[in-house]
């Protein structure tokens, strides 16, 4: 724990940004979160190191601008945020999303890539970009609950 709240001080201060208790520990929690967040969630993880909702928008919103955190529009509608890029280097998701229990699981292969860089080419676009989720039932939502075996 001390390690990962020493790493998220650094990069704070590496990004230009004052390193408060409340913003080390949002800043750990979108380093250790696998899926995207909706600032409600952030809030509500943060509640007990003293962040109000407020502190929690303004933050995001900062890190944001500076384009230290990507701001994804959910299939549901919802808007989410992820870091974008820890180590420099910028990186995307891809996610299969659960329409049943709303199970979010990292895709880590991007096939979209190959594809991107071909219509970029033959279009003449610069910096294209994607994001990706698929949505289904997932294998435990699939399974007939024991009292319906009967129907």
């Amino acid at each position: 724990m001390a390690s990962s709240t020493t790493e998220a001080s650094t990069w704070l201060r590496q990004n230009g940004l004052r390193a408060t208790l409340g913003r080390i520990a949002i800043v750990r929690l979108l380093f250790e979160s696998t899926v995207p967040l909706t600032l409600a969630e952030i809030h509500d993880k943060m509640r007990g190191e003293g962040c109000d909702f407020a502190t929690v928008f303004r933050f995001i919103s900062i890190l944001e601008k500076k384009e230290l955190v990507e701001r994804v529009a959910w299939i549901d509608g919802s808007t989410r945020h992820e870091i974008r890029a820890r180590d420099g280097d910028h990186h995307h998701h891809h996610y299969l999303i659960c329409r049943t229990c709303h199970k979010i699981e990292p895709i880590d292969e991007c096939v979209v890539e190959h594809f991107e860089d071909q219509i970029a080419k033959e279009r003449g676009y610069a910096s294209l970009s994607h994001s990706l989720q698929l949505s289904g039932v997932c294998p435990a939502c699939q399974k007939p609950e024991a009292g319906k075996k009967g129907k």
